[in-house]
């Protein structure tokens, strides 16, 4: 697709980019990081409290080498998209590398 400097995407279409680009995230990532950051979300999200991807890192640690950095996020993507989680607002990451930017704020379905 060939687009021109002031062509924009149809809002479905950046949709389902950005979710194949976090498949694809998923797909290629450290098989152990995954499997851990998959198990701090469900363990997170069963707690009743809110949570952040700040705090599935704390439990977690940052990526090994090799690892998108960008696995966090794909992964509370789909577990937002499974149903599994649910967003209830936003607060400022306290990460140094996030620079202070809104991340979400989620609660496990019950």
């Amino acid at each position: 697709m060939t687009m021109s400097a002031t062509a924009q995407l149809d809002i479905f279409e950046a949709i389902r980019l950005r979710e194949a680009g976090q498949d694809l995230a998923i797909a290629y990532a450290d098989t152990d990081y995954r499997e851990r950051l998959t198990t701090a979300i469900k363990v997170l999200a069963a707690g009743g409290g809110t949570f952040c991807s700040d705090d599935v890192r704390l439990m977690v640690g940052d990526p090994p080498p090799g690892c998108s950095p960008n696995l966090v996020g794909a992964l509370i993507n789909h577990a937002l998209r499974s149903g599994q989680i649910h967003t209830v607002g936003y607060v400022r990451s306290g990460r140094v590398v996030g620079h202070g930017n809104l991340i979400g704020r989620y609660v496990g379905r019950p």
